[in-house]
């Protein structure tokens, strides 16, 4: 998550993509220039290093705190230097809203997809929940085809069944993976592409900057109800295990554990600044299939730091996944415009 992932952002240009960054600025034509693409991939390796840490600190933090303490802790840590970054680039003019209703409901979409794919943390792998919230990809496709607003020919809607049957082959009955945390890993996914659909639309008039923060001041107004609500705990002995991470009581963290989840909310601020300065460096269609290290991250994490291996199944399901969203992304491209540089083309903000 997006994620965090992201994840969709081999799709979306920028994973949660408005979740933090300074402003976008429009595209210098010296951008081509192969030293300039290089250090834009780069950057983009940097970021889903930063990224990857992050899910590994998330994991590691899910049997002592409740996902939205450590979400409330990572928001409030990652908005000061983007209220900060913002005053320094532009006075704070990229912080103004334009349509705070429709702000509003995409962040909570937001808080949706990454509290979801963070609860799939607690009783998958890594490189499971990772795996399956790569699937978002599918959905920016599959979303406006279903609305009526794009069309999809035959050959993406392959591409979608392929990935599709990568889930299943992941999920199956017989499989050693939970049904609800895989649900959860997914609902992350539709959640995501809905709110990047959305974004592609409030991209007009409204400014990274500017969602990020919106997005931020979600995650805290909800963190903050869920404190009032669920803070101490009472719901645990009401809900099954899977959903043991987003009732547990707030704790006050321990000395190291601060330090972790202010790292968390570091490393969310420098990725995504890396993240969308390489956007600028590098051509969209370049660059997104980079957005796949993340997955290769979280796998070597997954085995070499966790000790979780998968099975042959789950390898199978993973290739189908990654390689129905590699290839959405090839046929955008061989459309003429890739979706991601439709969904977020470059833009001076105001």
């Amino acid at each position: 998550m997006a994620s965090s992932l992201p994840t969709a952002e081999a799709l979306a240009a920028t994973p949660p993509a408005p979740e933090a960054g300074p402003p976008i600025e429009a595209p210098d034509p010296a951008a081509q220039k192969p030293q300039r693409v290089t250090l834009g991939l780069l950057m983009i390796v940097a970021a889903l290093a930063l990224f990857s840490l992050q899910d590994v600190l998330v994991k590691g933090l899910s049997d002592s705190y409740p996902v939205h303490e450590v979400v409330f802790v990572r928001s409030l840590i990652a908005v000061w230097p983007m209220i900060f970054l913002s005053w320094v680039l532009d006075g704070g003019r990229s912080m103004q809203l334009s349509r705070p209703f429709w702000q509003s409901v995409r962040s909570l979409i937001m808080v949706v997809s990454f509290t979801t794919y963070y609860l799939a943390f607690a009783s998958l792998s890594l490189a499971q929940a990772t795996v399956l919230f790569f699937t978002a990809p599918l959905f920016i496709t599959l979303i406006p085809w279903v609305l009526g607003t794009a069309e999809v020919g035959w050959r993406r809607l392959a591409g979608i069944l392929v990935g599709l049957l990568g889930v299943v082959v992941m999920i199956r009955p017989d499989a050693h993976i939970p049904l609800v945390p895989a649900l959860f890993a997914l609902t992350a996914a539709v959640s995501y592409a809905i709110a990047q659909t959305m974004t592609s639309w409030l991209g007009k008039t409204e400014s990274a900057t500017s969602m990020s923060l919106t997005f931020m001041f979600a995650n805290m107004v909800i963190g903050g109800l869920m404190l009032l609500v669920f803070g101490d705990g009472w719901a645990l002995a009401y809900v099954p295990d899977s959903l043991t991470f987003l009732l547990r009581p707030w704790v006050w963290p321990t000395r190291e554990h601060l330090y972790l989840l202010v790292a968390i909310g570091l490393f969310a601020v420098v990725g995504f600044l890396l993240l969308f300065q390489a956007y600028r460096l590098a051509p969209s269609h370049v660059a997104a299939p980079m957005e796949y290290a993340l997955l290769i991250y979280n796998m070597l994490w997954s085995y070499f730091y966790f000790g979780e291996v998968l099975d042959h199944w789950t390898l199978i399901g993973t290739s189908l996944i990654v390689g129905s969203g590699l290839f959405m992304l090839y046929r955008e491209t061989a459309r003429g415009e890739p979706l991601v540089r439709r969904l977020f083309k470059p833009r001076r903000l105001r």
